[in-house]
């Protein structure tokens, strides 16, 4: 027994030293091979192109005085000149490299972008009144394609590097709050009812209709419209801009943030962001200000089928009714779905585009709208003899108005609208069974 321990003690040791030995020695093998060559061993703080002297902060904004700077611009610019290995010391006339030069400066020290070299798998850099050959590792998103590669990357850093202040300034609006936030949100705009999202409890008020349930990623879609808001310039604080036509409040324990959207005067239509307790204003882009205006049911995922009811199939048997004609369609899971009858001929075309809607595909991802149904309407439905369909155990009939089709969901009790123009299209038995 004593001996087995022994034995067994004595592995363990030697598996340890192994994974020190070898593991270890080719991980740190591994980290400076990375490393190797590069040009820029430590994390920007500093740069100097173009009109900007650009200063990174400790929460990783760039600001050229007090101009916030393009997050997005900044990375890019960050990452391609981390990404910047050296091959070889080059001497010779500096003319001779530099025919078109950009100088930086990165952390204090100046450097100068050159010329491709001859065999086109590198460019000359300069820095202080030394030249080196150097390349940019990583791809490219423009071309992958070996032989222009090297040169696309040098001429993707020259065009970043030659922007302008006015270029560079952010221009999304979220990018000036680092920290706004976002527990809670409270949405109002002229002539609309306000509600509020719980982005942390994943909810809104007020909550969904029976059969209807909250997007399932709230917070993800809200910060998507975000981002998508865009200010043209800041502007000076003013109290003047009194004209309101809606409000965020941003909201967490112990703390708001409040952006009103305002505008000059009745004659304008200029939209400005004011943010009062910060005294902050921006002109804005109008076509970028959705997340004012969307409605409360834009954060609901408006199906016809609940998602927990909608289950995958291969085969699947649907029930039309109208009238006294009846038949049982199989629906199967293909692309495009394809459909067989017993009795009955499928219009293939209006079949197809009626599954769409049914199953909430392509443009009809979501309804438009949705409403309860109430006892009366039930009744006036039932009454009107439409089409019903039986699919994934819901109830659902189809009710055709004008300009929309309302899929009627009878088991959930709601009334889901889709804006659909099709004339020929009356919701009938006839027009997808012949």
């Amino acid at each position: 027994m004593k001996k087995n321990l022994l034995l067994f003690g004595t592995f363990v040791i030697l598996l340890v030293a192994v994974y020190f030995l070898q593991e270890k020695r080719g991980e740190s093998q591994m980290a400076a091979q990375e490393v190797e060559g590069k040009v820029f061993l430590k994390p920007l703080s500093q740069l100097k192109f173009s009109d900007m002297d650009a200063i990174k902060n400790s929460s990783g904004a760039w600001y050229s005085g007090d101009k916030l700077l393009s997050h997005n611009s900044m990375a890019v610019i960050e990452r391609k000149i981390s990404q910047i290995k050296k091959v070889k010391d080059v001497s010779g006339e500096w003319k001779s490299f530099f025919s078109d030069p950009i100088a930086f400066t990165a952390n204090d020290v100046v450097y100068t972008l050159g010329d491709m070299n001859l065999d086109k798998t590198g460019f000359y850099l300069g820095y202080g009144n030394k030249v080196m050959v150097a390349y940019i590792e990583g791809e490219s998103q423009l071309t992958t394609e070996s032989t222009e590669i090297d040169k696309i990357k040098l001429d993707e850093l020259r065009s970043h590097m030659s922007k302008t202040l006015t270029e560079m300034e952010e221009k999304q609006l979220f990018r000036y709050y680092p920290k706004l936030p976002l527990e809670r949100v409270n949405i109002e705009s002229d002539g609309r009812l306000g509600f509020e999202l719980d982005l942390k409890n994943n909810l809104t008020l007020p909550p969904p209709i029976k059969g209807i349930s909250v997007h399932s990623k709230l917070k993800e879609k809200f910060i998507s419209l975000l981002t998508q808001i865009t200010i043209k310039e800041a502007v000076p604080y003013s109290k003047d801009l009194k004209i309101n036509m809606g409000r965020i409040k941003f909201m967490r324990e112990k703390a708001e943030v409040i952006w009103e959207l305002n505008l000059k005067d009745k004659k304008s239509a200029d939209a400005y962001i004011v943010d009062h307790q910060n005294k902050k204003a921006f002109l804005m882009v109008g076509g970028t200000l959705k997340t004012f205006f969307i409605q409360f049911q834009d954060y609901w995922d408006k199906k016809n089928i609940p998602p927990a009811d909608f289950k995958y199939f291969t085969n699947l048997p649907v029930e039309f009714t109208q009238g006294a004609k009846s038949e049982r369609v199989m629906v199967k899971n293909r692309e495009p779905l394809s459909f067989t009858a017993q009795k009955f001929k499928i219009v293939p075309g209006p079949m197809d585009s009626l599954f769409q809607v049914l199953f909430n595909l392509g443009q009809f991802e979501q309804a438009e709208r949705v409403s309860q149904l109430t006892s009366s309407e039930k009744q006036m439905m039932l009454n009107k003899n439409l089409l019903r369909i039986n699919v994934m155990d819901q109830e659902l009939y189809l009710w055709r108005k004008k300009e929309e089709l309302i899929v009627v969901n009878l088991t959930q009790g709601f009334k889901a609208h889709f804006t659909l123009l099709d004339e020929k299209f009356h919701g009938q038995f006839e027009d997808v069974l012949k």
